[in-house]
């Protein structure tokens, strides 16, 4: 459902590929672009001024990339997970290659046919590297119910779990969301149910501290009944919503085995985590447990 690309900051000589960065990538579209912002702008800057393009369309792009390196965490379309930080001073094509060895990309952007990549062309093709999936059907067991939210983990650093009639005890997904969280660096999970949850840090204790990151907060929190109707994974990058939740269920051979996830707009993501935090500042939802 979301998709880390590494993209050639050659291509941005072109407006055809300025125009992908600009219209397809970021919270809204499922795709952000792998780089180090500060070193990406400089190479492609370069590329900008060398190219063929009139004076409107170099200034345009120029604007864009000077904003992208004045406020690079600000900058919507590019995100540089944890796993794939530390290695600078390389020319884009060097730093992929280094990055393809920690962990594949989905694609790759590129007009160069030294690497496996996918070009311009083949998106206005329809070529499916290029599509993100919106929409899709899980089966209700730990593995399935995780395995979408997994590609929003790896771009992410921090992850608010909102479900209603999720538990804390002997929660097989919560086992496997912080096995998760330690491959993938995330710094802070957020979980949010309307069940009662008595001895949380006893239940902690025995059912999750072993797999619980050192470098990982992690929160429990337990709001009003009747104050969520949908379901959510919210992170900074994206956000998922589910009308069946997030808890395991045992097959029954109907319909109802499976859960819908949607992926959901920064305006509807931003809202329900407003709600949440003016719950919790109220005094309305209760912090139960947190580390």
């Amino acid at each position: 459902m979301y998709k880390e690309v590494s993209f050639d900051p050659s291509c941005m000589g072109s407006m055809e590929y300025y125009g992908l960065v600009k219209q397809h990538f970021g919270y809204d579209h499922g795709r952000y672009i792998s780089a180090n912002v500060k070193e990406w702008v400089k190479e492609a800057m370069v590329h900008v001024k060398a190219s063929k393009l009139s004076t409107i369309k170099k200034k345009s792009i120029t604007n864009f990339l000077n904003s992208a390196f004045r406020y690079p965490a600000k900058s919507e379309p590019f995100f540089l997970s944890k796993d794939r930080q530390g290695k600078s001073g390389l020319a884009w094509l060097d730093w992929h290659l280094e990055q393809e060895k920690v962990r594949p990309f989905s694609f790759a952007i590129s007009e160069s046919d030294l690497i496996d990549r996918i070009t311009v062309d083949d998106i206005n093709s329809d070529c499916e590297d290029w599509k993100v999936s919106r929409s899709v059907l899980v089966d209700r067991n730990e593995k399935d119910i995780v395995s979408p939210i997994v590609s929003l983990m790896m771009i992410s650093t921090s992850l608010t779990l909102l479900d209603p009639y999720f538990v804390f005890s002997e929660n097989k997904v919560i086992s496997e969301i912080l096995s998760c969280a330690k491959v993938h660096g995330l710094s802070s999970i957020r979980f949010v149910t309307s069940m009662k949850t008595p001895g949380a840090e006893s239940i902690f204790e025995r059912c999750y501290k072993e797999n619980m990151p050192d470098d990982l907060s992690m929160s429990w929190v337990v709001v009003p009944d009747k104050c969520f109707h949908d379901r959510y994974v919210i992170t900074e990058a994206g956000a998922i919503r589910s009308g069946q939740g997030f808890m395991t269920a045992p097959k029954k051979g109907v319909h109802a085995d499976k859960a819908n996830y949607n992926s959901i707009s920064k305006v509807e993501a931003d809202g329900v985590i407003y709600e949440l935090d003016d719950l919790i500042k109220s005094g309305r939802a209760e912090v139960v447990f947190e580390l």
